[in-house]
Formats: C-alpha cells, sequence, structure tokens
C-alpha cells in the first residue's frame, strides 16, 4: 500500500468517525426536544405530584420551609447534592428548584436511554418516539407523581446505556449524582448496571485494552462513590447530627423491616430499657418526638431486639417462604387498577418477558446456524441477568419491603440491560436486516416491535386513566391540607405540633398527602412540625424550635402558651394526657377551632 492509499484510507475513517459523531449529536438533539414536548405535555395535562410526604418535608428542608433558612442537611440524601440544591433556594427563594431537580434527573436520563436506542438504527427519531411510547405505558405515573427513589433508578438506567457505548466517565458521573440523590437506591440498582460492564467486556475481551477499560470505569464509579460518603461523613460530623444519624438508622429498620414489638408480649424487654406503656404508644403513633427517652440508644435496642425476633426464623426458610410470590410476580398479568394499591406488575413483567424470548430465540437462531458461540454466549447472558436479576428481588422480598417505586425500578433497569443487549445483537446487522430491504415479517426487530406495540395499545390508555385518577384524587385529597396549612399561615403568632398519621392521611379512601409541584406559597417559613417523622429529633428539629423562641424539647415545647396541637377529628388524643400525666404532669385538651370538618386544633391546658 502506497503512502497515499494509506493516507486515503485513513482519511475515509475520519469521515466516517466525523458523520456517526455528526449523527449522534442531531439524534440527541432531536430526541432531547421530544423528551422537552412530552414532558411540557405530560405537564399540562396532568400537572406534577411530589409522590409522598416525606418527599415535601424534603424539599421544605431545602427551600427553608422548615426552619426559615434554606438548609443543606437534607437527611435523606448526601450532604454535597443537598447543599448544592439549597444554595438555589438561597438565590431564588421562590423557585421549586427541588422539583425541578428530580424533573431534570428523570427526563435527561430519558433522553439518552432514547438516544441509545435511536442510535443503533437508521429509522432514529422512529425508534425513539416507539421508546417514548413503551414508556408511557409502562411508568408514566412514576413521571407524573414524581418520587427520588424512581429518579435515581431512572439515573442508574442511563448509566447502563452509557457503559454500553462505552462513555464510561458520563456514565460514573450519573451514577454519583444518583448516589448522592439516595445512596441506599443506587447500590441495589448497581449490580445490574454492573452486569452491563460485564456483558461489554466479554463481547470485547479480544481487543486490546478492553479489560483495562472495564477496570478503570468500575474504578471511576467506586471513587466516586466513595469520595462522595467522605464529603457527606464530613459534613454531618458534628456530635448532633452523629446522635441524629445513628437514631435516624435505627428508626429506618424499626419502622420499614422489623415493626414496633408488641408492648404486652414483650414487657419484659420494653422494662429492661426504661419504657413504659404511655412511650411504646408514641412509637406506635409515630409522635416519638416528645420524648427524649426515645433517642438514638433506646432506638438501637428496639432494632436489635425487633430484629432478632424478625430473624427467629432461618435464612433458609426465610427464602423458601419467599419464593411463591416470586414466581407469582413473574407470570402475574393483570391491568393496574390504581396507581400503586393493589400492586401490579404488569404489563413491567409482560415487556421483560417478551424481550428475555426475543434474546432467546435470537441465541438459537444463532445456535442453528453457523454462529454457535454466539448463540451460546446469549445464552450465558440471559442465565447472567435471570440469576441477577432474582437475586435483587429475593433480597427485596425476604427483608419484606417492596414497593412499586422499587420493583419497577427493577424492572425498568432489568429491561434497560435486555435492550442494550438486543442492541448488541444488531450491530453491525443494519445492511442485512433492514425493513426496506426485507419483508417486514422475515425482520425480527420489526416482530419485536410489533409484538411491543401491541401491549402499548393495550396499556397506555389503561396508564393513561390510572394517572388521570390519581393525580385528580390527589389534588382534590389536598385540598383539606392546604386550607389546614393556610390556617397555620393566618395564625402565625402561634405555634402548632401535627401528630403525626395526622399529617399522612386524614380519611382512609386510597390517598395520602402529597404535594402538588411548583405551587405558589413562596417557600415562606411554617410554624408547624410533625411530633415525630424521619426529621424528628435531628438538629434542625431543634433549630426550628428554638428559632420560634420554645425549648428544644418539644415535650416541654408543647406546654408552652402559644403552643397548639392539630390532629384529625378521628384521633383519640388521650394517648397525649396518659403520656403526661406518666410524666407526673396533668394535662387537658380543649378544642378551640375545626378546619375544614377533617382537623381539630387543640389547646393544651396543664395543671
Amino acid at each position: 500500500m502506497s503512502h497515499f492509499e494509506d493516507n486515503g484510507e485513513v482519511g475515509e475513517k475520519t469521515d466516517n468517525m466525523n458523520n456517526i459523531c455528526e449523527n449522534r449529536k442531531r439524534n440527541f438533539i432531536s430526541t432531547g426536544l421530544m423528551v422537552t414536548a412530552f414532558a411540557v405535555a405530560v405537564g399540562l395535562l396532568y400537572g406534577y405530584f411530589y409522590d409522598l410526604n416525606d418527599d415535601v418535608l424534603m424539599k421544605d428542608i431545602l427551600s427553608g420551609v422548615y426552619t426559615g433558612k434554606p438548609e443543606g442537611h437534607n437527611i435523606q440524601m448526601l450532604y454535597p447534592v443537598s447543599l448544592f440544591i439549597s444554595i438555589f433556594y438561597r438565590i431564588i427563594r421562590v423557585a421549586d428548584w427541588y422539583g425541578l431537580y428530580l424533573l431534570v434527573c428523570q427526563y435527561l436520563s430519558l433522553s439518552l436511554i432514547m438516544d441509545f436506542v435511536a442510535g443503533k438504527t437508521k429509522k432514529a427519531l422512529k425508534a425513539a418516539a416507539f421508546v417514548l411510547l413503551i414508556c408511557s405505558s409502562l411508568m408514566l405515573g412514576h413521571l407524573v407523581i414524581v418520587q427520588y427513589t424512581f429518579a435515581v433508578a431512572m439515573m442508574c438506567g442511563a448509566a447502563a446505556v452509557l457503559i454500553a457505548e462505552g462513555r464510561d466517565k458520563t456514565a460514573a458521573a450519573f451514577i454519583v449524582v444518583a448516589f448522592l440523590t439516595r445512596s441506599e437506591m443506587t447500590l441495589l440498582m448497581l449490580p445490574l448496571v454492573m452486569v452491563v460492564l460485564f456483558f461489554r467486556f466479554i463481547d470485547n475481551f479480544r481487543e486490546t485494552g478492553a479489560f483495562k477499560k472495564a477496570l478503570t470505569c468500575f474504578l471511576m464509579i467506586a471513587a466516586g462513590l466513595l469520595i462522595s460518603e467522605g464529603i457527606h461523613f464530613a459534613g454531618y460530623s458534628s456530635a448532633g447530627w452523629r446522635e441524629f444519624n445513628s437514631f435516624f438508622d435505627s428508626r429506618t429498620e424499626v419502622y420499614d423491616f422489623y415493626q414496633v414489638p408488641d408492648y404486652d408480649e414483650n414487657k419484659e424487654f420494653y422494662d429492661s430499657i426504661g419504657l413504659d406503656k404511655t412511650e411504646y404508644e408514641l412509637l406506635i403513633n409515630y409522635n416519638f418526638g416528645l420524648d427524649d427517652e426515645i433517642n438514638a440508644d433506646t432506638m438501637k435496642k428496639i432494632a436489635e431486639y425487633a430484629a432478632s425476633i424478625k430473624h427467629e426464623e432461618s435464612l433458609p426458610s426465610r427464602l423458601k417462604a419467599a419464593l411463591p410470590g416470586y414466581f407469582y410476580r413473574l407470570r402475574s398479568i393483570s391491568f393496574p387498577k390504581s396507581f400503586e394499591y393493589p400492586m401490579t406488575d404488569s404489563p413491567w413483567n409482560i415487556v421483560a418477558l417478551i424481550l428475555y424470548v426475543y434474546v432467546i430465540v435470537m441465541a438459537v437462531i444463532a445456535i442453528l446456524g453457523d454462529a454457535a458461540k454466539k448463540g451460546a454466549l446469549l445464552i450465558g447472558k440471559v442465565i447472567i441477568l435471570f440469576l441477577g436479576r432474582s437475586s435483587l428481588w429475593l433480597y427485596i422480598l425476604v427483608r419484606g419491603r417492596d414497593p412499586i417505586r422499587i420493583t419497577h425500578s427493577l424492572y425498568m433497569l432489568e429491561i434497560i440491560v435486555l435492550i442494550t443487549v438486543i442492541a448488541g445483537i444488531h450491530a453491525g446487522r443494519a445492511s442485512t436486516d433492514d425493513s426496506e430491504k426485507v419483508p417486514f415479517y422475515k425482520s425480527p426487530i420489526n416482530i419485536l416491535a410489533a409484538v411491543l406495540a401491541v401491549v402499548m395499545l393495550i396499556y397506555i390508555p389503561v396508564q393513561a386513566d390510572v394517572t388521570r385518577r390519581e393525580c385528580l384524587g390527589r389534588y382534590e385529597y389536598n385540598e383539606v391540607y392546604e386550607i389546614l396549612e393556610s390556617y397555620f399561615e393566618e395564625h402565625s403568632e402561634n405555634f402548632y405540633f401535627v401528630d403525626v398519621y395526622s399529617s399522612v392521611a386524614y380519611e382512609d379512601n386510597g390517598f395520602t398527602y402529597s404535594q402538588r409541584m411548583f405551587n405558589a406559597n413562596g417557600n415562606k417559613g411554617s410554624n408547624s412540625i410533625l411530633m415525630g417523622g424521619w426529621a424528628s429529633k435531628s438538629p434542625i428539629e431543634k433549630k426550628k424550635l428554638t428559632a420560634r423562641g420554645l425549648p428544644d424539647n418539644m415535650q416541654d415545647a408543647v406546654l408552652e402558651a402559644n403552643s397548639f396541637i392539630a390532629a384529625d377529628k378521628d384521633t383519640d388524643m388521650q394517648w397525649l394526657t396518659n403520656y403526661y400525666e406518666e410524666k407526673g404532669i396533668s394535662v387537658s385538651l380543649t378544642e378551640i377551632d375545626e378546619i375544614a370538618g377533617e382537623f381539630v386544633i387543640y389547646m393544651v391546658n396543664s395543671r
């Protein structure tokens, strides 16, 4: 080959690379515009809601509603990202920066996932639109009713496709941001993301530097997580925050996984840690913020004791008990009746099954043809992925905590891994498997698209109706809470202690308190606080009480002259008078107002 011929070949390769980069740039811009239009349309049709009252409290801490000033210690999120968001609230207080952050995370992730699929076909925009419709049939409710857990899963999904494309630095950045946003969920999703990295390595292990690239990616992610955890540890290094974090971890174990042990059946244990029946009632109704004796040490003992009760049964026995439910969820097919309860895995399990069957069929075709090794490799990938997903599912089922924000996230990552496998099957096959050159029915990818289209036609109307009813129900349900908050604001000279379960729901109609994003309340500081909850006993709770001129001890603060209690009208408040009586303080409650026919405001009279 002559010198000139060599230069010409290099120039041709360079031109091809430039064309690929230019096409990818155009595709990403196009998919970005499509996702933006979709996000705007969804907002106009449904509005956006925070899923849980937990999300609202996180926003309130960041925005300054909780303490009066934006706070960088958000408790649920790692310190760097909490501080970052709080800075925006310091600049423009009235904006809903936390809601905007979650929406950017989920829609940017969706754009990258769509861009990955679009980049694997000549009909990029059609492919991107198809993915958007599939997402509508699967997770429309999650996109509208936003929860940081699912947003984190979407970021992990974006990281998975970025790794499949070899864009490791960007993938590592997404995983680090996801970890900062919710560390536990990121760690749960990470094994499936690493499966994509492993598949990429075994596909390219003959290439020079393949192992080094995979190892470098893994080390970048590990280093990012360790550095993030280190900065978070420094941000919560004060004695007050260390004490609270210990309490918070034990509280999470008790309420999320073990439950509070029954008092009558375990009286000897409660006597040994110095808790009486009235203090036990505070644990049951979640108003434990009243009692300083329920501290980090006490909660740790309760968590350890509750764990010992639950773990009396051996792990193999618990795994065996979880297996029927696991296999049932694989095969169960039904229409969702509401957003969350009763829970259903459809159509997530349907789409996952279709993709599994497709990969297996393509593997069999390869084995029967002249590509037995490739077919065997595909079967191996299916086995590895299924074993991995089974391990994660059994982990959450054995622990007994499987809300849809977790289970649907697992399905989403599994589906994305399958998509990367299918993309690998068809890499380089465009010239022989293009729908313009072969009949539609002879193109496997077209058949797959047709089957998925049937699922979309069935489930998109159902998901749209479920989402519509959920948003309408939340909007109407929250009106009573908005009236209560307006009452608090009108009586700004007073301070209100809110019964925890009353803050979650005031009637059993399938809805709980949430809040619509971007509401126009200006993020003004509030003059109310829960008598328990996950922020209870934190330094920022003490800061909130002292800023209002109240004792940082809630038991004493409730008895102040300008302090009142708000509770659902159907709540029996005898627990409160019993608690104070046990402490040697005689109190009575006087009803002074009723709000919207659902809440009662009480004055606490001490004698």
